[in-house]
């Protein structure tokens, strides 16, 4: 350990650090401690389970693969790395290299009981991560790598950088601390976990950092133009006319600062869409001039209620609110599930957020 954080504050004494105040140095020399943890784990594993939450995104399967990819090419002595989610898979992230070597929970015949190593990406609690949670749990070693401020730290291993704009920009650095040399299919899909977390760079969480490690995914193979036209300009006709349908039916409270939209399994029906179809509808109420906060409230098919909100200013911690329900997330965008109807749970939250804005609008 003390060999590590002398090699630490040797590379902090460099020049490329010279402008962190003590507060930044301290957390990186603390980052690179915990990845000698990771480190050391992998080169002890021989079998390799990797997951994430439940209704995975692009920063989830962009970083489940960019780890695949990265440990197969550079550790000769695993033998076998399992990609696993819980739940369907976004037709939006087909173009993905890799993606049909992940395996779905509800259909994965060939698992191992048990492995060396279980790593969970971009996951903020155990529960989060449906059925595979006992495969993570029963691994001999677990990781737990995600940037979630709400993150529960579950795995005897806990890399959460909270500062990292994605979970993709923490495997990145990961896997520069192992100097596991990056290639497009790696790249690739860093670059996407990346782009999508970060809205395509138009968030707050857009630091220079970010802009040099994507840099250096561009470098290494990743194509800007190609990702952001699957991701962006490639949308089937049943999600714009859903999502049309949700912004024309939008609603506001008295003075337009709040917004949300109500997603029931009927709309999603009559316009042939599915859930991940849904994705996006909550930015575009949150462009709305006049809203400080916007939401989305989603029926799932149990009847109980998703939220996906975000916040358009940092005054107003839309993480905090969603964590009165067991969610959580960032600051201006977090989630969570709530145990009430699609009817009921509108009345629930929004007195809330009625409380954060009008807390924010007192202030000068």
């Amino acid at each position: 350990m003390r060999f590590w954080l002398s090699i630490a504050w040797e590379k902090l004494g460099s020049g490329n650090f010279a402008g962190y105040n003590i507060v930044q140095k301290i957390a990186f020399a603390r980052s690179l401690v915990i990845y000698e943890d990771f480190i050391a784990a992998i080169g002890e594993a021989r079998t390799i389970f990797i997951t994430a939450h439940v209704g995975p995104d692009g920063d989830t399967l962009g970083s489940m693969l960019g780890f695949k990819f990265a440990l197969e090419k550079a550790c000769p002595h695993i033998q076998r790395v399992d990609c696993v989610i819980s739940g369907k898979m976004p037709d939006a992230y087909s173009f993905l290299p890799g993606i049909k070597e992940i395996l779905r929970m509800e259909t994965a015949s060939t698992l191992l009981t048990q492995y060396d190593m279980a790593i969970s990406v971009d996951c903020g609690s155990p529960d989060r991560l449906g059925l595979a949670r006992p495969y993570f749990e029963g691994a001999k070693n677990s990781a737990n790598i995600d940037h979630h401020i709400s993150n529960d730290r579950f795995g005897k291993i806990n890399v959460v950088e909270t500062t990292a704009a994605a979970s993709a920009e923490v495997a990145f650095d990961i896997l520069k601390e192992m100097r596991i040399p990056l290639d497009a299919n790696i790249a690739t899909c860093l670059y996407t976990g990346i782009v999508t977390d970060t809205g395509g760079f138009k968030y707050g969480n857009t630091t220079a950092k970010v802009m040099e490690t994507t840099a250096a995914l561009i470098s290494a193979g990743a194509n800007p133009e190609y990702i952001f036209k699957q991701l962006y300009e490639e949308q089937p006709l049943c999600q714009v006319m859903l999502q049309a349908d949700a912004l024309l039916h939008t609603r506001f409270n008295a003075d337009k600062t709040i917004g949300w939209a109500v997603v029931t399994r009927e709309l999603l029906t009559q316009h042939g869409a599915l859930d991940e179809h849904i994705d996006g509808l909550v930015e575009s109420i949150r462009r709305i001039d006049s809203v400080l906060v916007a939401v989305v409230f989603k029926e799932t098919e149990s009847g109980i209620t998703k939220i996906s909100i975000r916040s358009d200013t940092h005054d107003i911690d839309v993480s905090a609110v969603m964590g009165v329900f067991g969610g959580g997330g960032h600051k201006m965008a977090a989630g969570c599930t709530m145990e009430f109807s699609i009817t009921d749970a509108p009345e629930k939250l929004l007195p809330l957020l009625e409380e954060k804005v009008r807390q924010k609008l007192l202030v000068p």
